[in-house]
């Protein structure tokens, strides 16, 4: 049973952490805190508490002025990391606070066990219930062993038991897991250690983002002999976890993005398909004022790189070593580009403000890795977060990082349509319209600076560019429009679309060729539909005429045989039965002029398709 106090209490002797000092604190309304602190750094290595939930931002933003040069580490627990350590124990987390479960997990482990003055030696064999010396006591164990000689010995297993391994792989195996344990207990904040190369004791300089509440104003407003008087207060909380001693704190706005990263967490793969690695957020924020900065500098591993058809490969040239359950930290890769800071407008979007973004040209034979890019700017601090995603050799790819909130942008569109062509083949009438869409934007200049803005137009498919001065890419045309200060500039762009219409003459009805001749610019063309809108309209008139004979003709018919029926059934020569046969021969005379009509009616419809087919073909 002392076992396993004696190990923890062993665990718990830990060097005391030196972390370093706090310098400098700038807290933004992006929800970040950039934290300055200078320390020792030597041999030994720099030890730092970070907070969990702290630990993504401080991995993505860590900043480091090392005047003694190295290459810098950070190493730490990992997040899986109880689970990686005893999957390569014997035994599991809980044996190591159950004796039992221990010693049956450590089946064969040389063991060295004392009880009142009796000592045994030998390999672990089990643990089994025994009767118990004391009346009324329960849960009595004895410990069997098998010793040198092949004898097997038991002892009894209780608080005046003490227990040695004598094996020091199994002391070892037990140390980690405890070790484990304890790190896991204290899950709030993690040990981090930085360490260099270059060991001799210096200061250093390191500057880290951290999560923060927003600070805030509450303004004071009151009058006062030449008028309101508006003071504001600022509201300031620390929540860094450190406590500030003469500390230079900087408040700062600004429309910084804040990126959250997901740098720490073990990410499983979904092998389907490709799983995003980073979700961003835009943090609303404004420009930042001046704020204590510093040059980073350090070295960085040397890294063996070539380039494949779609990959490019990174080998770290001297080897590594980690322990399984921790991870580490090293910068690998170093390249100076051409930075081309742009305030920038996508069209379409529909967004207020402008973007601040950097446009990235790739200037290596090989890939830049995708990845989470924070921005520091000389005498503002963090700029903001951007993502930069994976670049082969020679591309280009604008990265916005924060809004240019000084201007503003309304866009608005509208559309015209206008028939500019129309020729008939082969009875067809093809119809060409030109539609142009004007997009209009306007832009209001930043009050106290000039500007020059670029503005991404996208591209439309099928669509025809007519303002001149843009430089069309990929998925936009672009734009530079200057902007002076204070002043509202109307950029307009103008893109133009031909459809063709296609449709068979033989197949309009008369409406439809009234409105056709209403939009055709050919003159003759026009006198040509309006004739066939005359012949459609006669055509139409003749039809609901053939209707009409057809179904008097029909009423005729079934009058004359009612009559004829009845003439029939009555078999006299009354004179009743006189003016019914009389009245059947002036149906006939009426059926016999209603199918005369129908002929005259149907010949002239003829004529008409003839009249038709014959215009159609001298149209084209």
């Amino acid at each position: 049973m002392r076992l396993v106090l004696t190990l923890f209490l062993a665990s718990l002797a830990l060097p005391a952490i030196a972390e370093p000092q706090i310098r400098a604190v700038t807290l933004s309304t992006g929800g970040l805190a950039m934290i300055e602190a200078e320390g020792v750094l030597d041999a030994e290595g720099m030890q730092m508490q970070i907070r969990r939930t702290d630990i993504d931002d401080f991995l993505k933003s860590l900043r480091l002025a090392d005047p003694g040069g190295g290459v810098p580490m950070l190493s730490m627990t990992g997040p899986g990391g109880v689970a990686d350590v005893f999957a390569g124990l014997p035994f599991a987390p809980e044996a190591l606070s159950d004796l039992q479960a221990l010693l049956a997990a450590m089946i064969g482990a040389p063991v060295e066990a004392e009880r009142r003055g009796t000592a045994l030696s030998g390999a672990v064999m089990g643990t089994r219930p025994v009767p118990c010396a004391t009346e009324g006591q329960s849960g009595c164990v004895a410990l069997a062993l098998r010793d040198e000689a092949g004898r097997i010995r038991q002892i009894a297993l209780d608080e005046a038991t003490e227990l040695h391994f004598t094996d020091e792989a199994d002391r070892s195996a037990m140390a980690r897991g405890l070790d484990a344990l304890r790190a896991t207990s204290r899950a709030l904040t993690l040990d981090v250690t930085l360490t260099s190369t270059e060991t001799a004791p210096r200061e250093v300089t390191l500057g880290w983002l951290q999560p923060a509440p927003l600070w805030k104003t509450a303004w004071r407003a009151e009058h006062g002999a030449d008028g309101l008087v508006l003071t504001g207060w600022a509201v300031v909380e620390n929540t860094t976890g450190q406590d500030w001693d003469a500390v230079d704190l900087t408040l700062a706005t600004g429309a910084v993005q804040a990126l959250q990263a997901q740098l720490y967490d073990r990410l499983e793969p979904i092998r389907a398909q490709a799983a995003a690695v980073f979700e961003p957020a835009l943090a609303a924020d404004a420009p930042r004022r001046g704020t204590q900065m510093f040059e980073a500098e350090m070295d960085i591993a040397d890294v063996a790189m070539d380039e494949g058809e779609s990959f490019s490969r990174f080998t770290l040239a001297a080897p590594v070593t980690l322990q399984a359950g921790d991870m580490i930290s090293l910068p690998f890769l170093r390249e100076t580009l051409e930075e081309a800071r742009l305030t920038l407008y996508r069209g379409g979007s529909g967004a207020a403000h402008p973007m601040i973004a950097l446009e990235i040209n790739n200037p290596l034979p090989l890939r830049l890795p995708a990845g989470i890019m924070t921005l520091y700017e000389t005498g503002r601090g963090h700029a903001g977060d951007a993502m930069i995603p994976e670049l082969a050799p020679g591309a280009r790819e604008m990265v916005e990082f924060a809004r240019d909130t000084a201007m503003r942008i309304a866009e608005q569109a509208s559309e015209a349509q206008r028939l500019q062509s129309a020729r008939i083949v082969d009875g067809v009438l093809t119809a060409e319209d030109r539609i142009e869409r004007r997009s209009t934007y306007r832009i209001e200049g930043a009050p106290e600076a000039d500007r020059v803005l670029t503005l991404l137009h996208p591209l439309r498919h099928g669509w025809e560019m007519q303002t001149e001065g843009g430089e069309a890419s990929f998925d936009a045309t672009r734009f530079t429009i200057p902007v002076p200060a204070g002043e509202q500039v109307n950029h307009e762009v103008v893109e133009t679309h031909t459809t063709a219409t296609r449709i068979a003459l033989l197949d309009l009805e008369a409406e439809a060729l009234a409105a056709w001749s209403t939009r055709l610019p050919d003159p003759e063309l026009v006198a040509l539909l309006r004739e066939m809108q005359n012949l459609r309209e006669e055509e139409r008139e003749l039809r609901r005429l053939l209707a009409r004979l057809s179904a008097a003709e029909a009423e005729l018919i079934a009058d004359q045989e009612r009559l004829v029926s009845l003439i029939v059934q009555l078999r006299d020569d009354s004179p009743a039965t006189r003016e019914r046969r009389a009245r059947v021969d002036a149906i006939e005379a009426e059926i016999t002029a209603g199918r005369a009509e129908r002929a005259t009616t149907q010949t002239r419809l003829d004529a008409i398709a003839r009249d038709l087919r014959a215009l159609i073909r001298d149209a084209g």
